[in-house]
């Protein structure tokens, strides 16, 4: 039997990721229902996939088995926690809570009423990262010594509420938003132990846009620089005893592997999409077999939350950026 889905907040991320793979997948589920406080922009997702609006989650007087949180960051927690009370299975953009103490939370609530959670990190989706990590398993590269990661770009993703930009707005900055993506990329392909050693950000008068972060990953040292003002190198490079591996992040189709005798390998990636699936179908299909029991979710809160505590940590213990930065 088709179940009902509630896709609770209805701007950018989900018009252009979610309501797409969901409008190729109609069939598998029962009523949708379009929740955002916003009339407009219920509407605008219902342009997309007729469905039922709502304002608030509670406003729904459908039984819901399913829901994807899309809302700002600061309401993924007491979204997911009343969606879980409501016995559903949910589906939670990243990051997936913005402390440690609200993921336990759910992950108690979820336990508590046998429900699923799943977490778009999206990068565990990238061939890439699969074709890295089992190479990495099997040993070919030996023990990771360094990682450095340079990423940004000048931010153009349309944003519907702005909420993320209120000097109010906490954790919403350029940590948050593909910060998150990056240490969990290397969470995922390594499985480390994560420790702390310095972070500065621009953003103690409002969300930041630009961040340093240094980290050890099982005692080797991890430096990242991200910006959202303006292009950075976008290069990763990683590393190990034997071999450097290094990619564009923002090709991820081939990776270089560096030997020590200077021989470079390109390694192209083989897609794993079936079907011309997109990310967002395969994260989508993902959450439905997961809630049926057929196979895990992509993305868990146990494999998730070493990322929120060590996020946690760097928010909690930056320090300013050096003053007049130059928002490079």
């Amino acid at each position: 039997m088709a179940r009902n889905l509630a896709l609770i907040g209805c701007g950018a991320i989900a018009q252009n990721f979610y309501l797409p793979a969901i409008a190729k997948h109609r069939a598998l589920f029962g009523s949708v229902w379009f929740v955002d406080p916003a009339d407009r922009t219920r509407s605008s997702a219902a342009s997309i996939v007729p469905g039922n609006k709502a304002a608030l989650l509670a406003d729904v007087d459908d039984d819901i088995q399913l829901a994807i949180i899309a809302t700002p960051n600061s309401l993924h927690f007491p979204i997911a926690y009343e969606a879980l009370s409501r016995g559903a299975d949910v589906l939670i953009e990243k990051p997936f809570v913005i402390c440690p103490s609200e993921g336990r939370r759910l992950v108690e609530a979820a336990a508590g009423k046998s429900r699923v959670i799943a977490i778009n990190q999206t990068r565990r989706l990238f061939p890439i990262a699969r074709a890295i990590r089992q190479q990495i398993e099997a040993g070919d590269f030996g023990p990771l010594m360094s990682i450095v990661h340079r990423e940004g770009t000048k931010l153009l993703w349309p944003f519907e509420s702005g909420a993320g930009f209120a000097r109010s707005a906490q954790r919403t900055g350029v940590i948050m938003d593909f910060g998150v993506h990056v240490i969990d990329f290397y969470h995922y392909v390594l499985e480390p132990k994560w420790k702390f050693v310095s972070a500065i950000h621009d953003g103690f008068d409002g969300p930041e846009g630009l961040a340093e972060v240094e980290l050890e990953a099982n005692g080797s040292p991890v430096s990242i620089r991200l910006s959202r003002y303006y292009k950075q190198d976008n290069i990763a490079r990683m590393k190990f005893e034997r071999v450097e591996v290094s990619f564009n992040v923002y090709d991820a189709t081939t990776y270089l592997v560096n030997s020590a005798s200077g021989r470079t390998e390109a390694v192209p990636i083989r897609p794993v999409n079936r079907n011309d699936q997109t990310t967002a179908e395969r994260l989508l299909l993902n959450f439905l077999a997961a809630s049926e029991r057929r196979e895990p979710p992509v993305c868990d809160p146990a494999s998730s939350m070493p990322v929120i505590d060590i996020l946690d940590e760097i928010y909690r213990s930056a320090g300013r950026y050096p003053a007049t930065p130059g928002y490079v």
